[in-house]
């Protein structure tokens, strides 16, 4: 998933979040009767609808408000849900799910297998515009609803009673379970569409941990545990809040004044400090999210792959990592270490000594047609926030320094960048970042097919796509971690896009809080929070 940040939020606005907090008596402990934990999200959700959205702000919440068929543990593995079992046939292309007994709509109601129908039927219909609705294109007649040439009722995914889910796939989707956890496959109540229905607390009917009590705009997001769900005895935290904190500094700051108990993540600023004074507080993990720079290759001069390659080949990946100081791993390819199964691929000049391939580089420059005396001109694009004017620096000055290459900054208020993402035009080099949705290969190596709405730099290869269609199809495991990795070594050779480096997660959890897990997808429900001294 792309990781939206809104624009920064203004001092006065920061106060009005610490004093609902405190109010609350939601952090510092011994000011409630009650269980409180207050988590910085990073931003503000793009929205509260599962088939709407898109970004890492409103998923982390939608987890706690919503439960699909499958769902992740604390430490990311799949378990029953919803489901309580389920069958595959011998090709993979038919599921059959059976939905267990006690699971509750927070209004009483029972969770039926229409209810998944109805969820999933809106996430095809065009008229929802649902951006995540590619993650269910194997399933059968989908991508023909969502362009409109056939009716959503002709969706293969059907209820065969109160409590059987059929679904049926047009090719074999290894990754299906994985997607059902996420919010694009969460069941929608038949009241949730009206006005509001997603995003008002006193209309939510969720079947998650947790029930949506308020939300402010710009402000705490309040959840209250959920009487009616299946497992509420164990979900230990009565109310949790969100906070929509951009700046990491902000968040040390109201962590440090315990006016934050889990913080989104950590700045490269703090991370000092933070290891001289609370090293127990801090929590760094391996995680499933690259960092990249894409390049336009629809039009010049990123139509020349030797462009790309030299820019690419002047990037000195380690020196950067090491600027940015927090642990993130030098990326060399596409798909991080630790996606299941995969077999990794690499530039083929990883190898290379640092001299070497700047020289490499200089050819390729020379070669594409640019020099000392008419160098390439081209702007960066960029979003405010964390660390990326720093690495925007450090990067162009490696190639001022490698090239000779005139480079303009161009940084930008995050909405309005991710609203420029579509529009070529407008930039010629862009950062982004991919987050993983689920822990498979095809998370990272999809969004580059050719007519994949997430595909950045415009790229469109034949080879690629069909190299991933024959992985998808195939339903030996060794041989389609074998074609995804050809895939992926394909999309490195025509370098549309500098990887630059794999995240690590980072964030501060004060002492206390149990059933926060590291793992590979960063994804923290909060049903599986505890306070340690309550547990005893």
């Amino acid at each position: 998933m792309a990781k939206n940040r809104v624009s920064h939020t203004a001092t006065l606005i920061l106060a009005a979040l610490a004093l609902a907090v405190g109010c609350d008596g939601a952090s510092k402990s011994g000011q409630s009767s009650k269980s409180v934990i207050v988590r910085g999200n990073g931003g503000e959700p793009g929205s509260l609808d599962p088939a709407l959205a898109e970004d890492i702000h409103a998923f982390n919440v939608l987890t706690d408000l919503y439960e699909g068929l499958v769902a992740e543990s604390a430490t990311g593995e799949l378990v029953p849900a919803v489901a309580e079992s389920w069958t595959v046939s011998e090709d993979e292309l038919s599921y059959s799910f059976v939905l267990r007994n006690d699971a509750r709509w927070s209004n009483g109601d029972p969770v039926t297998a229409q209810d998944f129908v109805r969820a999933i039927q809106r996430a095809a219909n065009p008229a929802t515009a649902s951006v995540y609705g590619f993650l269910l294109n194997p399933i059968r007649n989908f991508p023909e609803i969502q362009n409109g040439s056939m009716p959503v009722e002709q969706l293969a995914v059907v209820a065969t009673g109160e409590r059987v889910l059929q679904i049926q796939l047009a090719k074999p989707m290894p990754q299906l379970l994985a997607v059902l956890a996420l919010p694009i496959a969460f069941p929608v109540h038949e009241s949730a569409t009206g006005k509001g229905g997603f995003s008002n607390g006193e209309k939510f009917v969720g079947n998650g941990a947790y029930l949506l009590a308020s939300r402010t705009p710009g402000g705490p997001i309040h959840l209250h545990r959920n009487p009616a769900y299946w497992q509420a005895e164990q979900v230990a935290i009565e109310e949790i809040v969100y906070l929509p904190i951009v700046d990491p500094r902000t968040e040390f700051n109201m962590y440090r004044a315990g006016e934050l108990d889990i913080s989104h993540t950590v700045s490269l600023e703090s991370m000092g400090l933070i290891r001289d004074t609370a090293p127990g507080d801090l929590r760094i993990a391996p995680f499933l999210a690259l960092y990249y720079l894409a390049f336009d290759v629809t039009e010049p001069p990123f139509d020349d792959t030797r462009l790309r390659q030299a820019l690419s080949m002047a990037i000195d990946r380690e020196r950067l990592v090491t600027l940015i100081g927090r642990g993130e791993q030098a990326a060399y390819g596409l798909v991080p270490p630790g996606v299941a199964g995969h077999q990794n691929a690499e530039f083929e000049w990883r190898s290379l000594s640092a001299d070497e391939r700047v020289r490499q580089a200089q050819a390729l420059y020379g070669a594409a047609g640019y020099s000392d005396e008419s160098p390439l001109t081209v702007t960066y694009t960029y979003d405010t926030g964390d660390i990326h004017e720093k690495i925007a620096i450090a990067v162009t000055s490696m190639w001022r320094d490698a090239l000779g290459i005139d480079v303009a900054l161009k940084k930008m208020e995050w909405q309005y960048f991710l609203d420029t993402r579509a529009q070529r035009s407008e930039w010629q080099i862009m950062r982004f970042a991919w987050f993983g949705d689920y822990n498979h290969a095809s998370t990272f190596t999809n969004i580059f097919r050719t007519d994949d709405p997430q595909n950045l730099p415009g790229y469109a290869s034949l080879d690629y796509d069909r190299l991933l269609d024959t992985a998808s199809e195939d339903t030996d495991r060794r041989a389609r971690a074998a074609l995804t990795g050809i895939a992926e070594a394909t999309l490195l050779a025509d370098h549309p896009i500098a990887p630059l480096y794999f995240y690590v997660s980072k964030h501060l959890v004060r002492p206390g809080i149990g059933g926060f897990e590291p793992n590979v997808l960063d994804r923290h429900p909060s049903k599986y929070l505890f306070l340690e001294e309550k547990r005893k």
